[in-house]
């Protein structure tokens, strides 16, 4: 009898997959550049109906979705969501890192055998230096190149990530434009051209983002210019804050900076979408098409403003009202029917440290200079094996929480990258401020176990990963403390790991889940909603419960 039952679970879920594979002219995901989950809770009130509403009453929302990684930077994320992988298989363990076969400092997407098209002057992108498949290139695969895979941001990594190898197109804005790589094409189509052309991006130029509920529901959540709180942009401290990037007269380069971290900066991205399915005719020709769209403006907000502020509340408030226009627009051309539409984030944020100081002055939370890192580990290697010319000729480079030596010095006191890593892991597991420390050789032959451990592990490849990993306590990151303003990310924590995961349409059970998943998770049941063979790295697994 249980055979039997299993064969028929097998079943029902393979008729669900055929059902909805026949529907599916359009799949469409989502993510927004910081964005952890708590952001849906906390200003659902005022989420209207079709907007974040759409997936909260329509759809499946798992409140418990968790990156498994260490290292929540933008990279690792957005390779995670399309691809099923971490960074130990799909190799994009940060932002950047050092290669060891080159030993040399390499941009997650840098490619220098293309060039970009629709601008000058700057190294190509494409997605060679990520191993594995996205959910798009197995899509393309399985139509035989049929079906049109696009991807769009403001950030290079997030538009190449996403998508991968065979895509179509990954476009993403740079200085006021949208340009692409080409790896994917030999120029920009007519269309993109318009678009530059069109004077968009010029249009915000003096604007103010002003506040779009009245002040006092926002003085429930606290004050304007709260604690930390940055003028890094231009826009100062206060509503209404202008676009202009700190010069009023005229458009500059910090203009194009402002207007990242402004709420028009979704506006022009999610029109850009529109764009690209009107001429592209995305879900309109007889075959499944796969649209990815990562928002990247509430990045350049939170770091500056930080997750507490009234600028955080009223982009995401907006970003309902966009989303919702972007969703009809959907339903006009397709039919929303007819479209899966998935949206998550790629990491989280951390509070700003001096808010939580400042209600409890017992609260351990802080920047550190990453000199208070170093410092120790450089003594601890100098007085085991003698001075160098510098003492910081040790290290070659420290990104995100990897700590990469310079080959020159080892070789010079004729000691190996593990031996050197042992004494600089003894000496940095000392401080107050580190929760864990971890040596390749560790990560590499699961020799340690635990939470930090296994999400350090997530994040280790060995060929582009530091000799050591270093975990930092919680509600502390690397900054500089005569500087206290704005917060990042980067950490295993909460605060940096829960992301959304929406998902609605044909196919997909409406409900809430409470069950502990992944982003990784993301691609598996897209694929198997559609019939798609998955890499066989994918280290995600189909969210059946969610599936009708």
């Amino acid at each position: 009898m249980k055979n039997f039952r299993l064969l028929l679970a097998s079943i029902l879920l393979l008729v669900s997959a055929l059902h909805a594979q026949q529907r599916v002219r359009l799949v469409v995901v989502i993510s927004i550049d910081q964005f952890p989950y708590e952001y849906l809770p906390k200003y659902r009130s005022y989420f209207t109906e079709g907007g974040l509403s759409y997936f909260l009453n329509d759809g499946a929302n798992f409140v418990n979705c968790l990156y498994f990684h260490a290292s929540t930077l933008t990279a690792p994320g957005y390779a995670v969501i399309m691809s099923g992988t971490y960074g130990n298989v799909n190799g994009i363990v940060g932002n950047s890192w050092i290669d060891r076969s080159t030993n040399s400092h390499t941009y997650c997407v840098e490619d220098r055998s293309t060039k970009l098209l629709g601008t000058k002057g700057s190294v190509g992108r494409s997605p060679k230096n990520f191993v594995g498949a996205t959910l798009g290139d197995q899509l393309k695969l399985h139509t035989n190149f049929q079906s049109k895979v696009i991807s769009i941001s403001n950030k290079d990594r997030a538009a190449i990530l996403m998508v991968g190898k065979l895509a179509d197109a990954a476009y993403w804005t740079m200085d006021s434009l949208f340009v692409t790589s080409s790896y994917y094409q030999e120029d920009l189509p007519d269309w993109v051209k318009s678009f530059n052309k069109s004077g968009r991006f010029r249009s915000y130029f003096g604007k103010q983002w002003d506040l779009l509920l009245p002040r006092s529901e926002y003085e429930k959540f606290g004050v304007d210019a709260g604690i930390g709180e940055s003028d890094y942009y231009g826009h100062g401290k206060l509503f209404p804050h202008p676009v202009d990037g700190g010069n009023s007269k005229e458009i500059t380069k910090a203009y194009s900076e402002a207007l990242l971290a402004s709420p028009y900066s979704a506006e022009i991205l999610l029109d850009f979408s529109q764009e690209a399915i009107e001429q592209e005719r995305l879900g309109q020709r007889g075959v499944t098409d796969l649209l990815c769209v990562a928002l990247s403006s509430p990045d350049f907000v939170g770091h500056a403003f930080g997750p507490d502020s009234w600028e955080v509340m009223d982009l995401t408030v907006r970003m309902d009202r966009l989303l919702r226009k972007f969703f009809s627009f959907i339903d006009s051309v397709i039919g929303l029917e007819n479209c899966i539409i998935v949206l998550t984030s790629d990491h989280g944020i951390a509070p700003i440290p001096e808010l939580l100081t400042q209600s409890n002055p017992n609260m351990e939370a802080g920047r550190i200079p990453i000199d208070q890192v170093l410092a120790p580990a450089l003594d601890s290697l100098d007085r085991k094996y003698g001075l160098l010319a510098s003492a910081k000729e040790w290290i070659q480079a420290v990104e995100g929480g990897n700590i990469y030596f310079d080959p020159k010095a080892l070789a010079a006191k004729g000691i190996d990258r593990e031996t050197a890593a042992k004494v600089v892991k003894e000496a940095i597991v000392k401080l107050p401020f580190v929760a864990g420390a971890f040596t390749a050789a560790e990560l590499t032959g699961n020799q340690v176990r635990g939470e930090l451990a296994d999400a350090s592990r997530y994040s280790f490849y060995a060929s582009r990963s530091g000799s050591v990993y270093v975990v930092l306590k919680p509600y502390y990151f690397y900054g500089d403390p005569q500087n206290p303003t704005g917060t990042t990310h980067g950490s295993p924590y909460s605060y940096d790991a829960h992301v959304p995961l929406l998902l609605a349409g044909p196919g997909i059970r409406p409900g809430t889940y409470f069950d502990r998943v992944s982003p990784a998770d993301i691609a598996p049941t897209i694929a198997a909603l559609l019939g798609v063979e998955m890499s066989p790295l994918t280290q995600g697994r189909i969210l059946k419960e969610a599936l009708r």
